[in-house]
């Protein structure tokens, strides 16, 4: 996907997009974690924020004005920008395999903030390309992935999480 071709509705979209692929990845990390409660459960909250991520960038999308509104992704960009997603922003197998197999909560909770991380770098780009106008947006949703990404480094400096 080349952020140039999206305005700021299309944006929202991927966002939607990128936040149910996440919460599908958190609810099978946590289902795959059986011999790791502390992974399940945490896997199990990120999947619960997911959830929240998707209302609220919903609720944005339906405030748009008319002027910022553009059509709905067809079924083909929806898929090649879940498919760059998957590349640039979802964790591969073997790092999942990885973080349950050693029933470690400290790669699972690294894992996750490399996949927040990646989710603000993404949109941060997508930012430089947005007209001043829609930037606000784009500002919005980054500010709330940061909100889910240090929420994300605090548990990971909490002594008794890890």
């Amino acid at each position: 996907m080349k952020t140039n071709e999206y305005n700021v509705d299309h944006a929202l979209q991927v966002a939607i997009e990128m936040e149910r692929m996440g919460k599908t990845f958190y609810e099978s990390l946590a289902m795959g974690c059986g011999d790791s409660p502390r992974i399940a459960a945490l896997a199990a909250d990120l999947a619960k924020a997911e959830t929240r991520h998707i209302g609220f960038f919903k609720q944005m999308l339906s405030e748009l004005s008319s002027s910022k509104r553009g059509p709905q992704l067809t079924p083909k960009e929806v898929y090649e920008a879940a498919r760059e997603l998957r590349v640039e922003i979802i964790p591969g197998p073997s790092a999942v395999l990885n973080a349950v197999l050693t029933s470690d909560i400290k790669k699972a909770l690294e894992m996750a903030i490399d996949m927040e991380s990646a989710s603000v770098a993404y949109y941060k780009q997508l930012s430089l390309n947005t007209k001043p106008e829609d930037a606000e947006i784009l500002t919005r949703i980054i500010e709330e992935e940061n909100k889910h990404l240090e929420a994300l480094r605090q548990r990971r400096a909490d002594k008794e999480t890890v």
